[in-house]
């Protein structure tokens, strides 16, 4: 495997949790309009994204494969419980 061919496979794999963060402060934000007053996309998508970047860098070290459905699902399970925590638990800032 060339560099070139090493980078490409880690940005795959990175597109992954990042698009899952998007997609999920998407959902959060359009279905919970009145609690996520005061929590920007940003905000939303960083929080999604560490933790689905977690999971699944962990997943991969751990199984010492990657793309596993085990892997998914604690990826999707991470996002959830890191917009959950940041919505429903932690006060909003005032802006």
């Amino acid at each position: 495997m060339t560099a070139l061919d090493a980078i490409w496979h880690v940005l795959n794999a990175m597109a992954a949790p990042l698009g899952l963060a998007l997609l999920s402060a998407g959902a959060v934000k359009l279905l919970w309009r009145q609690a996520c007053v005061g929590r920007s996309w940003a905000v939303l998508t960083g929080w999604g994204s560490v933790a689905a970047l977690t999971a699944h860098i962990g997943t991969w070290a751990y199984l010492d494969v990657e793309g596993t459905m085990l892997g998914y699902a604690l990826m999707v399970l991470a996002c959830a419980m890191a917009l959950w925590f940041r919505v429903f638990v932690l006060p909003a800032r005032p802006e």
